[in-house]
């Protein structure tokens, strides 16, 4: 059974120690973290990609923003707050070799843009969002 791209991503977070996995939009997100344990891997739902069709068999390549997060103080002090972006970033790489290992996906570039967020929707979160182009090496033969 082929699966999806959000499930492919959950597989390969559920491989990883120590975090939780989210897959929704920036609203919805803003609502169901409040209620998951931390720290968490959110997959934000992707709103740009690629259908790539050889010969019938489809593969998508979304543009994926992957965020790694924990809760942080209200009112924080900066260099307080830099370990757990440190950490997240761990968590990061650490998600980068395992999609490189999974086979479901092309390898990654070597070089991975990030960009630390503070402040972080409702709950108050802080970390690191990866934005990535998932290429799966598998896809869905459609018969037209």
């Amino acid at each position: 059974m082929i699966m999806r791209v959000d499930e492919k991503v959950k597989k390969i977070v559920s491989g990883i120690e120590g975090i939780n996995y989210e897959y929704n939009d920036w609203s919805r997100a803003n609502i169901t973290l409040d209620n998951l344990p931390f720290p968490v891997c959110l997959y934000v739902l992707p709103v740009s990609g690629q259908l790539y069709n050889k010969n019938g068999n489809f593969r998508d390549f979304p543009d994926a923003f992957i965020a790694f997060l924990d809760k942080a103080e209200f009112d924080f002090d900066g260099k307080d707050n830099e370990p757990t972006v440190e950490r997240m970033k761990e968590y990061a790489k650490k998600f980068i070799l395992a999609v490189n290992n999974s086979r479901m996906f092309q390898p990654l570039p070597e070089s991975i843009m990030y960009r630390a967020v503070y402040d972080l929707l409702g709950v108050n979160l802080t970390g690191v969002i990866i934005e990535i182009k998932l290429e799966e090496l598998e896809g869905l033969c459609v018969n037209g």
